[in-house]
């Protein structure tokens, strides 16, 4: 059922994301990146994986701002602001005229 599967899909984000924090070394980065607008496949899975990470493996990440990293791109990418900002990454909303998006960024340094 196609419904399920798609259900699925934050569960195995989150898994993936989690492996990714666990075999990175520690100053390392893992760059976590959909092209999504769901919350949940977005700061939901970076939030579940920080969370998994921590409580199964003790590890301890934190999430870098890239709010600077997109300044140069602010009169071709529309951001996500406001209401639509995302508490973790950087979310780049669908522009046709630009022909990008939406594409959601967040970048994970392991510290721990």
């Amino acid at each position: 059922d196609r419904i399920k599967e798609r259900l699925k899909i934050p569960e195995m984000q989150s898994a993936l994301l989690t492996n990714a924090l666990r075999l990175v070394k520690v100053g390392g980065t893992v760059v976590y990146s959909t092209c999504s607008l769901s919350p949940v496949q977005n700061d939901g899975v970076v939030h579940l994986s920080l969370k998994h990470a921590f409580e199964s493996h003790g590890i301890v990440s934190t999430v870098k701002d890239m709010t600077s990293s997109f300044s140069g791109f602010s009169s071709t990418l529309k951001l996500g602001a406001g209401s639509a900002a995302p508490k973790y990454g950087q979310l780049v909303l669908p522009d046709v005229a630009a022909n990008f998006g939406p594409t959601y960024i967040a970048k994970l340094v392991r510290v721990k």
